[in-house]
């Protein structure tokens, strides 16, 4: 789990305050702290966390992070991110999916968005990476007609016979 923190900054360790723009958040998280017990706002993060990290679901949506900052990403770092992603996270969580219809649908939306923020995010990658496939095709075209122009010329044959 502690990859996962160091990976992700913005992913909350143990007693940080969840800041994540939303008034409703941080509502949900003092009415659930104060159901709980008062203010054992720590206490919840870390409840909330290993629900997650026991979900069924949890490989896939690991998976579907790292593939996102794979998008860019040089090789090293690519090679780095494929090495935490097969750390000991492929094996299933231990919960049950159905257990808790809330945490499935947030894991199986959060799944499909980091997915198709993926394909987002690789489209202008995969464009450029076929611009420049084709430029580099063209000038490898145009050396070698410009080499072999210079051969002609130099050998004192012209490329239509005759001078």
């Amino acid at each position: 789990m502690e990859d996962l923190y160091s990976i992700h900054p913005g992913i909350l360790r143990g007693g940080d305050i969840p800041v994540i723009g939303s008034v409703s958040s941080c509502q949900v998280t003092n009415e659930a702290s104060q159901v709980i017990g008062g203010g054992g706002g720590s206490d919840l993060t870390d409840m909330i966390k290993a629900q997650i990290a026991n979900h069924p679901l949890y490989p896939s949506l690991l998976s579907a992070y790292i593939e996102c900052r794979k998008v860019g990403a040089p090789p090293e770092v690519a090679q780095l991110l494929e090495e935490i992603g097969s750390e000991g996270h492929s094996s299933t969580g231990g919960g049950e999916i159905g257990a808790d219809p809330e945490l499935d649908e947030f894991m199986e939306s959060y799944c499909l968005a980091l997915v198709r923020y993926k394909e987002d995010l690789s489209k202008p990658f995969d464009e450029a990476a076929s611009f420049l496939n084709d430029i580099e095709m063209q000038l490898t075209n145009l050396c070698k007609a410009t080499s072999a122009a210079a051969t002609s010329t130099a050998t004192g044959n012209s490329p239509s016979g005759k001078c």
